[in-house]
């Protein structure tokens, strides 16, 4: 497989196995360009219009010439994510900055799902196992031993991080999606009049509470989950340096 070097195991992989072209075949196809056309269809439609016949058209050519080089419409959502975590910029591993450095990863994580509309759904459920997915995790847990975090603790939070960056940049695109009409941008107004017309002798708290519930954007609201998470991982390691 063209994202998995030779020093790697064969990761286990989904949908039926591609089929080699033939020998006198003359194809101007490549996993490359099968993937650039895949992006292009996510970034106008959406995930929900990808599969190998769209991509296919989309390339002028038929589902069949596509088999040649993946397996299916599994193994070509996973090179998207291959793709995407091969392009991230990951910061130096600096003991003095750790906890900054993981925030900067996750951050780097969302951003570049965020840029390809729901696309972060393919993550979701699924185990990214090519090279750029590994190089990253191989990061994360570098910065986060610098942390003096358990052995636990990581392989935990190496699951957790990228779950949360993933989670609330598939839930941002959904919202996203859905404020870009005038219906869908209404029903948030309407969510917000509803809280703020709480009887307060029933719903005392969240009556009391209305005014902040509407307050902070996507962005305010994600870096203080960042920072809640970062700030929990960090006292693991300070407990444990006081064990």
């Amino acid at each position: 497989m063209v994202f998995v070097s030779s020093e790697l195991p064969e990761p286990p992989r989904r949908g039926r196995p591609a089929r080699s072209s033939s020998a006198g075949a003359r194809t101007p196809l490549s996993r490359d360009r099968i993937v650039d056309a895949t992006f292009r269809i996510v970034d106008a439609q959406g995930l929900g219009a990808v599969s190998m016949r769209s991509v296919a058209e989309a390339l002028g050519t038929g589902p069949a010439s596509l088999y040649a080089h993946v397996s299916g419409k599994d193994e070509l959502l996973s090179l998207l994510i291959e793709r995407l975590a091969g392009e991230m910029r990951l910061p130096e591993p600096d003991p003095e900055r750790w906890q900054e450095q993981i925030k900067e990863l996750v951050r780097e994580m969302h951003a570049v799902l965020l840029a390809h509309r729901d696309l972060a759904r393919v993550s979701l459920g699924n185990i990214p196992l090519g090279e750029g997915a590994l190089r990253v995790s191989e990061r994360m847990i570098e910065i986060l031993a610098l942390g003096g975090l358990p052995k636990q603790v990581i392989a935990y939070a190496v699951d957790l991080l990228p779950l949360y960056a993933v989670a609330t940049a598939y839930e941002q695109s959904l919202f996203n999606e859905r404020t870009s009409t005038e219906e869908g941008a209404r029903y948030f107004e309407e969510v917000d009049a509803y809280f703020a017309a709480l009887p307060a002798d029933r719903f005392p708290h969240m009556a009391a509470l209305a005014p902040e519930l509407a307050e902070g954007d996507a962005g305010e609201r994600f870096e203080f989950g960042l920072d809640v998470l970062v700030a929990g991982l960090a006292a693991y390691g300070q407990r444990a340096s006081t064990a």
